[in-house]
């Protein structure tokens, strides 16, 4: 593929401007549903609030999300909540 001009590179941006807008209303609904998940974990467990721990954008396991709970509970990762 040839290097793209400047008026090409605005043509295409402008057709991905739609999709873009499609995936941060995914991914803002993605965000929501998450923070629902862990508050909901956090009241199960009722002793500290719990978050998902991602590493590269792949979540690694479920830990607490205050630093000082970290210490007497450590990070839960993901192949222990596996089947």
């Amino acid at each position: 593929m040839n290097k793209l001009d400047k008026q090409q590179i605005k043509e295409i941006t402008k057709k991905l401007k739609l999709f873009f807008e499609k995936y941060r209303k995914l991914e803002s609904e993605f965000f929501k549903d998450k923070e629902n998940i862990e508050k909901e974990m956090s009241k199960k467990i009722g002793k500290m609030d719990l978050e998902f721990f991602y590493v590269d954008g792949e979540c690694v396991g479920i830990g607490a999300a205050n630093w000082n709970d970290r210490k007497a509970c450590p990070l839960i990762q993901s192949c222990e909540l596996e089947d």
